[in-house]
């Protein structure tokens, strides 16, 4: 596959995580309505502290990395926020992904959390920009906002990496 081809399919492949995936979820909008919502606290800050692994299957290499999101859920179905990565390459070099993000509860144990990831620029990579898409499993811990889970992803850009680790979040 050329070099262009696989841009113009990555271009495309962003664009219906981007544009899609948002609108097929709106669908479960009307079905949330029904539900009660009195054993639900208030929609506010969450602040979710991951470890991950990504791998690179391209370049047949996996690095850890640490993630921290902070969102402010404007409802109990849609956030807006910041997820900023550190991730441990190799030779000691430290990478730094900034990603916006817009998320959704279609179900109160699923968040789906999307957007453009910024792979900041060092002496190794020039400024990238891939297509984030996450799910985090969130198993209710307490009844004071503590939760933690699985979390499964994907980046698509110049490459396609994906990862999965485990969180912990806490919505104030």
């Amino acid at each position: 596959m050329k070099k262009n081809d696989k841009q113009y399919s990555n271009t495309i492949h962003f664009f219906i995580l981007i544009f899609l995936v948002p609108f097929i979820s709106l669908g479960q909008e009307k079905e949330h309505h029904n539900h009660s919502t009195s054993n639900q606290k208030n929609p506010g800050f969450e602040l979710v502290v991951s470890g991950t692994v990504i791998e690179n299957p391209e370049a047949s290499h996996t690095d850890p990395a640490k993630e921290i999101h902070f969102t402010y859920w404007t409802s109990h179905y849609w956030a807006f926020g910041i997820g900023y990565s550190f991730i441990f390459e190799d030779e000691e070099r430290i990478g730094h992904e900034v990603t916006p993000l817009v998320s959704h509860k279609p179900w109160p144990i699923l968040t789906i959390n999307a957007g453009p990831s910024f792979a900041l620029p060092n002496s190794e990579h020039n400024l990238e920009v891939a297509a984030y898409l996450e799910g985090e499993l969130n198993i209710t811990i307490g009844k004071k906002g503590l939760h933690t889970g699985p979390v499964i992803g994907t980046l698509i850009g110049n490459e396609f990496r994906y990862f999965g680790g485990i969180h912990i979040g806490y919505e104030f």
